[in-house]
């Protein structure tokens, strides 16, 4: 009863969200455009740098992931630790099946979103293994140095 109770949960919220994606889907990108109408962006090293440093809050979100359930993965070793909070961080944005998945219903050959897809996995994968083994670093030297004083 429980895992069912916890798919049924897992459903209501993926079609809520669902739901507002297919919304927004629809009718966003033609807002966009009338709004974006007569308006000319140049891309610049500016930029760049903005999402560079922007881009600490997928760190800071993986490492209070990791934080929450670090106890529970630890478990398994740091390598193993390290692939399912990878396997967590992909999945959350949709990018470990779903995508894949859709790649290849509208028409992708698998090669393509096969190659598509790895370079996604591997931001993810990059993230989780620097995480976790910066954490259980941070959290060993921490523990050495209270049992010094």
């Amino acid at each position: 009863m429980k895992i069912l109770s916890i798919i049924t949960i897992a459903a209501i919220a993926s079609a809520s969200s669902f739901t507002i994606h297919v919304l927004t889907v629809e009718w966003l990108p033609i807002w966009i455009g009338e709004q974006m109408q007569g308006v000319s962006i140049t891309p610049s090293w500016h930029v760049r740098y903005v999402a560079g440093i922007t881009s600490i809050e997928y760190g800071l979100a993986a490492i209070a992931i990791y934080g929450l359930g670090r106890q529970k993965l630890i478990v398994f070793g740091v390598f193993k630790a390290s692939l399912i909070l990878a396997v967590i961080l992909a999945a959350i944005n949709g990018s470990f099946l779903r995508q894949p998945f859709m790649d290849l219903v509208v028409g992708n050959p698998f090669h393509v979103a096969l190659v598509q897809n790895a370079f996604k996995w591997l931001v993810w994968i990059l993230m989780a293994f620097v995480v976790v083994y910066g954490v259980e670093f941070v959290v060993r030297n921490n523990r050495q140095k209270t049992k010094r004083n």
